[in-house]
């Protein structure tokens, strides 16, 4: 069968923004799931902030946030209480977690459903929790599969003032996304797949070189996110 992603060689310096383009099924969330330690690439090497995620993934998670397309909360739980598992998860101290969290809903504007059921909530409403999530820790990378869907105009506009808060702090983020018109503007560069294949780079802060097909797996190799200039 064909490779989810083919010798996709990719490298990213700190503090910069840069756009995944591609259509479906070109290895953007693919690539997202290796460098977030959610799938263990089948050869090659993803390093994050000068770690390995295959060699030391309990090293890397902390220091990676992930906005998934499919939000992955729970429906029965409500907005606080999603939040609350997710910050237990992710490490933060229990008398830290209450204020994180209320902040992090209020940042995304959901405050006033924070005792509400996830269950109930539009698929807008959905993703601003999810991203209210990726505020919950203070990540040296940041990933967001097709942020924008779902998204009112306010939303969208939530999206683009994180993004520049993020590149603020020095976090790099990669954003996998369709909307190409509107991050023209608000991303240092951009990178594009088709086949599992690096088909082109453009912009600053990054590099990459296009490789041959391989044969089965999904390859890595290399690929480094939060790399000094």
């Amino acid at each position: 069968r064909s490779p989810a992603l083919a010798g996709v060689s990719l490298r990213v310096e700190s503090g910069r923004a840069v756009a995944l383009l591609g259509p479906n099924g070109a290895g953007k969330t693919t690539l997202l799931r290796i460098l977030a330690t959610a799938l263990r690439p089948t050869f090659g090497t993803a390093v994050v902030d000068g770690i390995d995620v295959a060699v030391q993934p309990e090293a890397v998670r902390p220091r990676v946030a992930l906005l998934p397309h499919a939000t992955g909360l729970y429906d029965d739980l409500t907005a606080t209480e999603n939040l609350a598992f997710g910050a237990a998860l992710m490490g933060v101290p229990a008398p830290e977690r209450a204020d994180r969290v209320a902040a992090a809903l209020s940042r995304v504007g959901m405050d006033a459903e924070r005792t509400s059921r996830v269950g109930r909530f539009s698929a807008g409403m959905r993703r601003r929790v999810a991203l209210a999530r990726v505020l919950l820790g203070h990540p040296r990378l940041v990933l967001l599969d097709e942020p924008y869907a779902a998204l009112d105009a306010d939303g969208m506009a939530l999206v683009d003032d994180l993004l520049g808060e993020w590149r603020d702090a020095g976090a790099t983020v990669l954003v996998a996304t369709h909307a190409e018109d509107r991050l023209t503007a608000r991303l240092d560069g951009w990178a594009r797949l088709e086949h599992g294949l690096l088909v082109e780079v453009g912009g600053t802060g990054l590099t990459g070189q296009i490789r041959a097909p391989v044969a089965t797996g999904a390859a890595v190799g290399p690929i480094t996110a939060g790399s000094r200039p």
